[in-house]
């Protein structure tokens, strides 16, 4: 166990005394990670392509194989047509129970000749043609070694399964499998009574030509099954492909397209009316074996990229290390300017040696900026002082016009409420130094300051004030919210025609308290409003508006200020329907807290 650890404090040492080593390890595995990534994903994706190409591909080619198939099985049917509708046919049907036995022989030559035939005419395909007539029993055989006319004791093996169900065809395959019959029944014309029945025998090899389109060979096997979806014939692969598809083969219905095994891609067609179904077996292997090259030559040009970036990694890494060790060799001359407390660096390394130095500025900078913040704190207090004394000038100047004029027009008691109103408005702002107060008297100098309003604009003005029970202590910046309502009336009611009104609500939700206050003016214009929230979502300590008042811009700023980032303000507007303001204020538990 101490040799495991001395071996690993060995191997990591190089990395614990140079940044330059760390960041070229650091580098190396940046780069080589990601390039090993993609040249398993190039790998894979090679793959994948090679696989849709097989798929579509095989997709075309087994339905166009089975359409060709379908073609060539109305051909060899088309030869059976033939000797349905030959003059000789239908003149043996007439005369076969004639009482002349001189004339159903002729008519029995007759067929027998034509029937030769059209087997000599379709050689090529056919290997014989077999007919039997039920009445009067009569068994017709024409191939390549013999034409006869016989009259079998029992009807003939080949017809009798067949006679046994209603098909008007069938195909089955001969015993030993190198060919098939195609079977059809032969009926009277008026009424369709099943007269006997015609086979056609063809040797499979005769359909290799069409099957070949699907290029089968020994990795692939090509199967043609029947309604039963027995093998009928194979071309191409072998025994094993063959158990394969019997175990794993999927019962289907009609059309064409493919399913996926274990170990198999097997595609399917089927040929109508014939029953027969086109199936073609590809082994996952071929499909493999197809990407194989393309993936090889993917992994030996990662491997040369990987060595190639490596090498352009170790170069980087070196050029970009190499002023932090001027730094840090030039830091060392650095004396710190007074003694103090040093904390324990562990780092031996370049930036171990910066940290060192780093921490002996530090704390002059602390100092510095310790200073500057007291300036800046009290400039800042300055600031809110102003604030708070200040009192909008044409308020105070339309207010003492107010009072003026009730003197001549009101009772001595309407007037005193009006001075009794602006008075209390000045004591909250020159009284109370404390930047912080508590909703209620926020409310309480909102109330003076629409009563004033209501006695200027006499009936038009409708204020209606909703708050939360428990929430009257709750901490809020001291001249936050009757700003708000005068900007509502300087911005949104002043232009508007009809009832004024505010309506201010203080409620508790999952944040804190949150206030509304909303109006029914005229609302903002979306560009403006756009303009409006942006700036109320910048970072930025600023107290001061233009014009110098208190602004939404410094009531943002000064809620920020005290109680953090995830308080402010959200504003809505719709052009005509109004302005909604929302504030949103910690609980005073959380204040306290704080």
């Amino acid at each position: 166990m101490k040799l495991i650890t001395k071996c690993f404090r060995f191997a990591i040492e190089p990395f614990q005394r140079s940044i330059r080593n760390q960041l070229i390890a650091t580098l190396i595995l940046l780069v080589s990670i990601p390039l090993v990534a993609i040249t398993l994903l190039a790998s894979e994706n090679t793959r994948t392509s090679v696989e849709t190409e097989v798929i579509e591909s095989n997709m075309s080619k087994i339905k166009w194989t089975g359409g060709y198939l379908e073609e060539r099985l109305d051909q060899i049917n088309n030869i059976v047509y033939t000797l349905l509708i030959n003059e000789s046919y239908n003149d043996y049907l007439r005369k076969m129970e004639d009482s002349n036995p001189s004339i159903a022989f002729n008519a029995q030559k007759g067929l027998l000749n034509i029937i030769s035939s059209i087997f000599y005419s379709n050689v090529n395909y056919l290997s014989d043609i077999q007919m039997y007539v039920n009445e009067p029993n009569k068994f017709f055989l024409a191939s390549g070694s013999n034409i006869e006319v016989t009259s079998p004791k029992h009807v003939p093996e080949l017809f009798q399964g067949f006679f046994s169900t209603n098909d008007d065809f069938m195909i089955t395959n001969r015993t030993n499998g190198q060919s098939f019959y195609l079977i059809r029944s032969v009926n009277r014309f008026e009424d369709r009574k099943r007269l006997g029945g015609i086979s056609l025998e063809i040797n499979w090899g005769n359909m290799d030509s069409t099957l070949e389109l699907l290029n089968p060979g020994d990795e692939q096997a090509l199967f043609i099954t029947n309604q039963n979806e027995d093998i009928l014939y194979q071309l191409g692969g072998d025994l094993s492909l063959k158990n394969s598809f019997v175990m794993f083969h999927q019962p289907i219905d009609s059309g064409s397209g493919y399913y996926r095994t274990k170990d198999h891609y097997i595609f399917y067609s089927t040929i109508q009316p014939w029953g027969l179904k086109l199936f073609k077996v590809i082994p996952n292997s071929f499909i493999n074996d197809s990407s194989k090259r393309t993936w090889s030559y993917g992994i030996a040009i990662g491997i040369i990229s990987i060595a190639l970036s490596i090498f352009i990694a170790i170069i980087v890494a070196w050029k970009t290390s190499k002023p932090i060790v001027k730094l840090a060799r030039s830091m060392q001359g650095l004396v710190p300017p007074k003694e103090y407390k040093m904390p324990v660096i562990t780092r031996k390394d370049e930036i171990g040696l910066l940290e060192t130095r780093y921490y002996h500025m530090s704390i002059r900078l602390k100092e510095y900026i310790k200073t500057e913040y007291s300036m800046n704190l009290e400039k800042r207090t300055a600031q809110l002082k102003a604030l708070q004394a200040q009192v909008n000038p044409h308020f105070l100047q339309n207010t003492l016009q107010l009072i003026g004029s009730m003197a001549f027009a009101k009772s001595p008691g309407e007037l005193y409420d009006v001075i009794r109103s602006l008075s209390e408005m000045f004591r909250y702002v020159i009284r109370d130094q404390d930047e912080l107060t508590t909703i209620q008297k926020e409310l309480d100098h909102v109330h003076n300051y629409l009563h004033i309003q209501k006695q200027r604009f006499t009936s038009r003005i409708s204020s209606k004030v909703d708050l939360e029970h428990g929430l009257e202590d709750t901490p809020i910046p001291k001249l936050i919210l009757q700003p708000i309502v005068e900007n509502a009336f300087v911005h949104g009611l002043d232009k508007k025609i009809g009832v004024w009104e505010i309506h201010i609500t203080v409620r508790q939700n999952a944040r804190g308290v949150s206030i509304t206050i909303e109006d029914n003016g005229i609302g903002i214009e979306p560009h403006r409003l756009e303009a409006l929230q942006q700036r109320l979502t910048e970072q930025s300590d600023k107290l001061w508006e233009r014009d110098e008042r208190i602004g939404l811009n410094n009531v943002a700023a000064r809620i920020r200020m005290h109680f953090g980032q995830p308080y402010g303000i959200v504003v809505e507007s719709r052009l005509g329907m109004g302005t909604a303001i929302r504030l949103q204020l910690p609980m005073k538990e959380e204040v306290a807290h704080d």
